[in-house]
């Protein structure tokens, strides 16, 4: 699932993104980690890093000292991400996945953000519940930066989109991921799911072997998924098929 995701992430064209001021969105998330105690991670999607300011839940956590920052050569803030449930975890990287597929679609890219509750390791093995939050910030058509916020928090929630300027939440179990994938590539995938091969597909659908590949390509490129059983586990994980 990091995979699928690391993709969608990392492999945008960037060809028209400017050299932003990486500063400017450090203090943004360096406030969030004033203010909220929260640890704030700031990835640049292009440069291929992160930015990771504690605030006082990382104290909780036993992570690092309140006030410190640290840089590092990715954008999978693994100290961290280490200390999520495997359940969880895989949860968290769908629901990623789906928001960043949601705002790539949507006209209206900026002032959305999404939220869902995941589950933390403390340094005693103890589980807390977590907040966590995740904004993106374009540039050039490309998603540059992503800014996750993790807060303790006592509430249960399911996994939305929130629009910021109005208030509107959209559960990500609203959200049509159907279209990511056409009805046909829909099709296949499902025969491919039953172990059919490219000429039986071809000859059932009555189209060529040709046009079969370049539906799987299709598919594969559209999940981020490294081959066709893993773009079967991640449809289902979306609820596609």
């Amino acid at each position: 699932m990091n995979n699928a995701l690391n993709k969608k992430l990392l492999y945008q064209n960037f060809t028209y993104c400017e050299e932003l001021n990486v500063n400017s969105y450090c203090e943004i998330a360096a406030s969030y980690a004033i203010t909220e105690n929260a640890i704030a991670v700031l990835s640049d999607l292009k440069l291929h890093c992160s930015y990771v300011f504690h605030g006082g839940f990382s104290e909780i956590l036993e992570l690092a000292k309140s006030g410190s920052f640290f840089m590092i050569d990715s954008i999978w803030e693994n100290d961290i991400l280490n200390r999520i449930p495997a359940s969880d975890l895989a949860q968290k990287q769908l629901d990623e996945l789906q928001f960043f597929d949601f705002v790539k679609r949507n006209g209206k890219r900026d002032g959305y953000y999404m939220v869902n509750v995941v589950s933390m390791y403390d340094a005693k093995g103890e589980k807390v519940k977590v907040l966590h939050r995740i904004f993106y910030f374009h540039e050039g058509g490309a998603v540059r930066y992503a800014l996750c916020l993790y807060t303790p928090t006592c509430e249960e929630r399911p996994s939305a989109v929130i629009d910021s300027l109005s208030g509107k939440v959209t559960l990500l179990t609203q959200i049509g991921v159907e279209q990511i994938l056409s009805e046909r590539e829909k099709e296949i995938l499902l025969m491919i799911d039953d172990g059919m091969l490219s000429k039986e597909i071809a000859s059932k659908l009555n189209i060529s072997i040709y046009t079969v590949n370049r539906h799987r390509q299709n598919i594969l490129e559209k999940l981020r998924a490294k081959n066709s059983s893993h773009a079967c586990k991640m449809a289902k994980g979306l609820r596609i098929i």
